[in-house]
Order: C-alpha cells, then structure tokens, then sequence
C-alpha cells in the first residue's frame, strides 16, 4: 500500500544526504553565513561537535517572519524559479536547516539590526517552535545540540572524536582558502584550535592554513583562455604526498570533488612525479555559471560540467606547460628541511646529513679519515672555470671534442666499476641522439624559463653523488637520475629509435603473459628499436637493441619492458605506456651511479641539467638534486 511520507521523515532522509557528519554541519552554516555577506565566523564544538556545534557569524541577520521560515522544507532567499542553472550564491535548495532541525535540537538567534534588539528560535526537531525576544549585535548564531539524537542509528556511523575534529578542521580549512576575506576562528571545548586573519592575497592564507614550508614549495597559477580562467597555486613536482588530500579544487570559489579536476591534474604531472604519489593543488576555475551544474548532489560538492571534455583539455595544456616551465626545475624544500631536521642529538659532535634516498650519509667529523679519500673526487685548482669539459655549443663538427671532455667521455688510464662501458661504446651509444640534434644543448630540452644555474662541480662522493656550488647555494646532485633525465628527454623528441643488431641474438625467457603482452603492444615496441622474434609462448628471441644503447645487455632491458608492460595492462593510455617505456630504456641508457667523473665531466652535466625540462626528477618522478641555501645552512648550525 502506497502512502505519503510525514515531513519530518522526508526531513530526516534529506538529513541523510546533506548532514552526514557534525562537519557538514560546519559547511552548511559557514556557507549561509558566506551568503548572508559575514566577514567574521566562529565555530565552537563540544566532543566534537556531537554535543554541540554552534556558528555565529557578522552577516545580514534575519528579522523574525524570515526566523520562522529558515526552517522549512525549501525555504530560502537564495533562488528563483528563473536561475537554477545560474546560481552565484552557495546555498540554494533549503534543506540544510530543515535537516538539522529534523535530526538535533537546533536553535537560531539573528539580529537583522543594529540597535542589539534579536529573536531566538528555538526547535528540538519534534515540530515544536518558540520564537522570543534576545538581544545581540547584527548577524546570526545557529546552535545545533545532540546532533543525530532522533536518528540514533546514524550516531554509530560516527568515527571517533580525534577523526571528526580533522574533518572538522578539514572543512574549515577549504572554506578558508575559498573565502580569504573572511576571517574564521574554531573553538574546541572552549579550546581556540584554528585562527584565520582575514586576507586579500592567497598565498598569505595558504601559509596561514598550512605554513610557510608548505607555501615554499608551490608556483602560481594564473591563466585566462576564453571563458575559463584557472588561478591557484601547485606543487613542485618533488613536493608529492601519499594521498590526494592536499588537493583543492573550487570552481566559482566552490569547494568540488571533481574528477575531470583529479584527472587533468594527474595527467599534467605524468612522467614528473613517482607513481602512487599525488601532486600538491589549490585551483581555482572561473567560468560561466550557466555551464556547470552544482545541482548534482545535494551536499554541492559533486558537479556537472556543460562541455567537460573542453574544460579537461584546458586544465591538462595549462598545468602541463606551467610545470615544464616552472615548476619541474625546482627541487622541494621540503627534502633539505627534512634534512637538517633530522640533526642528531647523543653527546658526541659526529652529525650525520643524508644526501638521498640511497642514504648515502657523510660524517662531518670523518671527512678527514683516510678511508673517505678514495670515495671523494675534489677540486683542487680553484682556477677551474664552470664551463671546463664544455666545447663550443654551437659546432656540431666539435662532436668528438665534446665526448672527449664532456659527461660521456672515459680517462684513458682509469679503472672503471665492472657495469661501465668503455669510452667507445659509449661514443656509439650517444651517436644516435646526436645524428638526430645536431646543437646538443640547444636540443636537450629547451631552455626553462625557471631554470637553476648549477653553478661549478666541487666534489664527487662515493662516486655518485656531484656536490656543486653557485654563488648562492650549494648543490647535492644524484648523477645517474639527472643522466637518465637528459637521456629521457632526447629521446621524447624522437619518433622512432634506430635500431643496431646484435652480434648474437639473444634468448629471453619471459612468462606467457608477458610474451603476449609483447605481442600485442609490437608496433610499440618496434617504435623503440627492438627487434625480437616470439620462439614458444614463453620465450622471444632479441635480434636488436636500440642503438642509443650500445652494448647494453638484453636481457635486463627486456625483462624490465616486459615487467612494465604487464604492470600497465590495458589501463593506460599509449602516451603513459610510451612514457614507461621510454623510461626504462633512458635508466638501462644513462651514467650510471659508482662511476668516477672528472670535474670537466661533472661541469658538461650542470650545463645540460641547465638546458633540459623537468630536471629536478628522474624518469620515475624522485628527486634529482636538491638545493641548500644559506638560510637551510643558518638553521642547521643554529645562527640568528
């Protein structure tokens, strides 16, 4: 038998939409209050916010017909029959008090003038109301109690309070980057947890909501293209979390959680930033009302883009040319913070600093051992020039010049770890590339317009780390991560790699999965200059390498495209599985760590860094170098 719901139950089922915890409460109140034109907002919250939360804020107010009509089913000043799909206001359908009223004991005291005189509404959810007379200054505080007291069922959903205070918080936090000349306080059991000076500028609130560290290590975003405009701030790629919770996305200052957002996001940092990491993002997209829909889901954070394919391609070509310009040349601060934090603390002055994830670590106190002097490369003429080991950039018939002096040239009387290639192969290897850029480093990249000047090697440690300097800083460098780099991005600017045929081929066992894997992505693969023949189900046989390669053993490099190939699946897009692929061809390619350099091959490395895009992280997105300052220097030895 069909009957007709009561209003308190259709209430309390739109409840289960709107308020799904005490800090969508929070978002709710702070955003009537944003629309009542409020400069000031205080939120105060007991066990969080399951015994009380209450919003007061400095806005219009309400005069006492308006009280008694906030808290009915689709009541609000907000709309017309004529704009539902031109909204400017942040709330807009009148469920939100109705809700509240439906499942807490609420009440509402609002002035609406400034001679202190107020009314107070009082409800406890049941349809009872008492309207009296109260006293405040102009604006309105809503209180809501017990929150979920007539829905109880809804109590055991809850988390505990440390959980929903950071929701809490969280909620705060994206109202205040949203709403900068706002200013807004959170109170915790009576506890001031949370302060927000009101501000016109946005970098000046993201310091203040998440510090002056985090705010070091992002770069602006500022681009107008027809009706959209993007403005915000990202990260450098280096500067990555484990979750996407660092990422904030408004459109028409509006808060979302949008998937065309993530996406772009996630394909503008492709290639720059380690897989399973997030990059950092507060954007903000300007854009015609009458083309998103905020009416998608009661609580307004999902949305409905009118041409999203459109707005997808802008957000990916902005973001991605702004981090190859700006942002892929600068290492996080983040990583020497972290650092210098680290300062031990026993009895003994032995202070240890890590110089990268291969945790290869210097004792400051034992620089002088002997047993250091074989790992360390230094400069002893303080004559050298930056530019040594560099010939003429623009002569392209100095080639073997440049290979004789440079990175990948080889000492003739040097002993070399057993993984090195002799000095001609690794002529050959480098041939190809060079066949294909005539000018080397005004072919390596481009020239970024944020780039580091790299400065002059000094040492070389555990031959695998340079250690250069400017005249500001001073520069740790992962000399295998900036090579495969350089080789990374010679390579992205061929279509096809020439392929040289081995002297034998070469047998590669490989699963069955693998090798049909192979199989199907073969025109792919041919595009990289390998030549290989299918022998069973699961092996191949590899006739040819590419010849950027040289004498590269086979089966390493197949096993690692194989491995790749099978952890892409058919998920990927052709851009991604070239991406990884290329990827590993430029590690199985490039110097390699433990190889001694001279400081001329050090110094031709800092100038292709300097010239080549994205050089702050290897092919896998991890750090390449990171630079420390004199401020980094002051903290760690403690000077004002």
């Amino acid at each position: 038998m069909i009957k007709v719901l009561s209003q308190n139950l259709i209430n309390q089922i739109a409840a289960g939409e709107v308020i799904e915890r005490p800090a969508s409460v929070i978002k709710e109140l702070v955003e009537n209050a944003i629309d009542a034109g409020a400069t000031e907002v205080e939120i105060r919250l007991e066990d969080a916010g399951k015994s009380l939360i209450s919003v007061s804020d400095n806005g219009f107010g309400m005069d006492k017909d308006s009280l008694k009509l906030c808290i009915l089913s689709h009541a609000t000043s907000k709309l017309s029959d004529e704009n539902l799909f031109n909204i400017h206001t942040f709330g807009f359908r009148g469920e939100a008090l109705p809700s509240m009223v439906s499942i807490a004991r609420v009440s509402i005291t609002s002035s609406d003038s400034d001679n202190g005189e107020a009314w107070r509404l009082n409800t406890e959810g049941k349809g009872g109301l008492e309207l009296e007379p109260d006293s405040r200054t102009k604006g309105t505080t809503v209180t809501v109690r017990d929150l979920f007291y007539a829905t109880p069922a809804r109590l055991k959903f809850l988390k505990s309070d440390n959980s929903e205070n950071e929701a809490c918080r969280q909620t705060l936090k994206r109202m205040a980057l949203s709403f900068r000349k706002v200013s807004f306080s959170l109170y915790d059991n009576d506890r001031k947890k949370l302060s927000y000076e009101a501000t016109d500028n946005l970098l000046q609130r993201i310091k203040n909501v998440f510090g002056e560290e985090f705010a070091e290590n992002l770069f602006e975003v500022k681009i107008e293209r027809g009706k959209y405009s993007l403005y915000g701030f990202i990260g450098v790629p280096t500067f990555n979390k484990p979750s996407s919770s660092y990422q904030y996305f408004f459109v028409n200052n509006r808060f979302v959680k949008d998937k065309i957002f993530a996406s772009a996001l996630k394909s503008a940092y492709s290639g720059v930033i380690p897989s399973g990491r997030f990059p950092v993002a507060i954007l903000f997209l300007d854009m015609p009302h009458d083309e998103v829909d905020v009416n998608a889901h009661p609580a307004k954070t999902e949305i409905r883009f009118k041409e999203s394919e459109m707005v997808r391609g802008f957000l990916v070509s902005a973001l991605k040319k702004l981090i190859a310009a700006y942002g892929s040349s600068r290492p996080s601060t983040e990583i020497v913070n972290g650092m210098f934090n680290q300062k031990s603390k026993t009895e003994s002055d032995d202070l240890n600093v890590g110089f990268s994830e291969a945790s290869a670590e210097v004792s400051i106190m034992n620089l002088r051992d002997s047993e250091m002097a074989p790992t360390w490369n230094v400069v002893r003429n303080q004559g050298i020039s930056k530019n040594q080991g560099v010939s003429q950039r623009s002569n392209y018939e100095n080639k073997q010049k440049l290979y004789n002096s440079g990175i990948f040239a080889l000492q003739k009387n040097r002993s070399l770890p057993k993984q090195d290639i002799d000095s001609q192969q690794q002529m050959q290897k480098f041939d190809v590339i060079e066949n294909s850029i005539p000018e080397i480093f005004e072919k390596s990249g481009g020239n970024p317009e944020n780039k580091i000047d790299f400065g002059t090697a000094l040492y070389q440690i555990a031959n695998t780390y340079i250690v250069a300097a400017n005249d500001d800083n001073l520069i740790l460098i992962d000399q295998h991560a900036v090579a495969e780099r350089i080789t990374l991005e010679k390579l992205k600017k061929n279509t096809k790699l020439e392929s040289q045929d081995l002297l034998l081929p070469e047998v590669c066992p490989l699963s069955e999965v693998q090798v049909e894997l192979m199989e199907k992505n073969s025109d792919l693969i041919a595009k990289f200059g390998i030549v290989y023949e299918k022998l069973s189900s699961d092996v191949i046989i590899v006739n040819a390498l590419p010849a950027i390669l040289g004498s590269c053993e086979a089966k390493p490099l197949i096993n690692d495209v194989a491995d790749e190939l099978e952890q892409m699946g058919d998920v990927y897009s052709l851009e991604k599985k070239i991406h990884l692929i290329l990827s590993t061809i430029s590690c199985h390619g490039s110097l390699r760590a433990g190889r001694k350099l001279s400081i001329g091959e050090m110094n031709s490395l800092l100038r292709q860094m300097e010239s080549t895009e994205n050089i702050a992280q290897c092919c896998h997105g991890r750090p390449s170098f990171v630079v420390l300052t004199v401020k980094n220097l002051n903290k760690f030895f403690e000077r004002s």
